[in-house]
């Protein structure tokens, strides 16, 4: 499933006092993404995401992607099993005279149950012609 949001951050958003903007998802594991970043920015538009207090995007803390007319491809790879489904976007603009915004996409793989394993002892006896467990 993909998940779209773009985000206008205005003037006098700073890193202090950010733009959040939440973006619900469902569970399952968060796989992949891209960044759009249109003409403009120039460095001047900053993003990161945070899963509950865990920044995913950029993983690493203390950094983000402040970019200029490039599409960034996202390589996540991060269960999402447990509520809120809830990827907070944060972005701030050091831009004194325009707005900035950015478009990010977010892929996520539906929650699949885990299969569970037969062993060796139940595989043969589903072999015994008559036999069956309930």
């Amino acid at each position: 499933m993909d998940y779209v949001v773009y985000i206008s951050t205005p003037v006098g958003k700073t890193e202090a006092q950010p733009l959040k903007t939440p973006l619900p998802l469902t569970k399952g594991r968060i796989i992949g993404g891209a960044l759009f970043f249109p003409s403009g920015p120039a460095g001047m538009l900053h993003v990161i995401a945070k899963m509950g207090e865990h920044q995913i995007i950029p993983y690493n803390t203390g950094q983000n992607y402040r970019l200029h007319r490039c599409t960034f491809p996202l390589n996540i790879d991060i269960d999402i099993s447990e509520p809120p489904y809830i990827l907070d976007v944060i972005t701030w603009n050091d831009s004194t005279s325009h707005a900035h915004a950015l478009t990010l996409a977010i892929f996520v793989d539906p929650w699949k149950p885990v299969r569970k394993r037969k062993g060796l002892a139940q595989k043969i006896l589903d072999q015994v012609k008559g036999y069956h467990k309930p």
